[in-house]
């Protein structure tokens, strides 16, 4: 599975068949919940208002009972040093000095979440800037996190309460363990292998992608005593490059197979958007559209076998906010 190959905005996790790790979309919002039952959802502005980009993020982990965290953002981009205060107006009750990214109190997040029920949109001020985040959809994403979580008709659901028993709430999976080995560090020798490697490659589609005299970006890092990890640029968009992994021998023959990642839901890919490597873990981050928009990142940790999936997050609609915004967890680990 090529993942992003066409750097297309509609990314490859939406393609995920479990109830675990796919995104939901509903309007002006998004949910999704991760391998262990933990949910998250986003609210943004509306495309049809004139608001600049704003954003509320809610997360609830599985189990009975769970605490709910709400924390609102804006595209503000004055100096964190300076006073960041905003104020939320839900219909008639204000809420004043809420920060930015910081999880809301008790209070104010109980008037947020009723307010949710039976708004159109909330708006957020500081001095003369305003925002006004949209709730259409928020009803929908809220209920299928509800449902996710077997939390409809419980006491502590967010959309359809009852008498339910909380016990009845489904509880939090376990994430898998794995048990991740920091390499040895890569030398000057193993840089010198680079090119041998490469050349000693048979299937090389990605060189029909991106010959060389393209001036290709690739790298190695030591894995073992043994092995190497070795990236070659495969693809080229205007804001990002999408590469192909193999593992090698560090002494001939060098037999470079090429690296299928896990994602979810067992699926895998070979081609790894805006890769990096450190200590042991393999970084991906694909980039929706441009800069300040939506993406998907990954994370793959060593085991001294393979590369096991760490991490995976989303940052959905694609709204223009900066850097993403926040996103949603979609695999966890430890």
């Amino acid at each position: 599975m090529k993942l992003f190959k066409c750097f297309a905005p509609v990314l490859g996790l939406a393609l995920w068949t479990s109830a675990q790790g796919q995104v939901h979309e509903f309007k002006d919002w998004a949910i999704a919940c991760d391998n262990t039952r933990h949910c998250e959802a986003l609210g943004y502005q509306s495309l049809e208002s004139d608001s600049n980009a704003v954003m509320l993020w809610l997360s609830r982990d599985a189990g009975p009972n769970a605490p709910i965290n709400i924390q609102l953002d804006t595209d503000d981009s004055e100096d964190e040093a300076k006073p960041n205060l905003l104020t939320v107006q839900l219909g008639k009750n204000i809420l004043k000095g809420v920060a930015p990214r910081q999880n809301l109190e008790a209070d104010p997040r109980r008037q947020l979440l009723a307010y949710l029920l039976v708004g159109d949109e909330i708006v957020i001020s500081k001095g003369a800037k305003r925002w006004r985040l949209s709730l259409a959809g928020s009803n929908a994403a809220l209920l299928k996190m509800d449902d996710l979580q077997g939390r409809v008709g419980t006491p502590g659901a967010l959309i359809r309460k009852g008498s339910k028993p909380e016990s009845s709430v489904l509880p939090a999976l376990t994430p898998p363990k794995v048990r991740k080995i920091t390499p040895p560090i890569t030398s000057a020798q193993d840089l010198a292998l680079l090119e041998p490697i490469l050349k000693s490659i048979k299937l090389r589609d990605c060189w029909d992608d991106l010959p060389d005299d393209s001036g290709v970006d690739a790298s190695i890092t030591r894995l073992s005593s043994t092995q190497v990890l070795v990236m070659r640029e495969c693809g080229r968009g205007a804001y990002q490059s999408g590469y192909g992994l193999w593992v090698a021998n560090s002494k001939p023959p060098f037999e470079a197979q090429r690296l299928n990642l896990p994602l979810a839901a067992g699926q895998s890919t070979d081609y790894v958007m805006n890769a990096s490597v450190s200590n042991g873990r393999l970084s991906s981050y694909a980039k929706g559209r441009g800069i300040n928009d939506c993406g998907e990142s990954f994370d793959w940790d060593w085991n001294g076998r393979s590369f096991e999936l760490v991490d995976a997050s989303q940052s959905p609609l694609c709204l223009g906010f900066p850097g993403g915004g926040f996103s949603l967890r979609t695999w966890t680990a430890r």
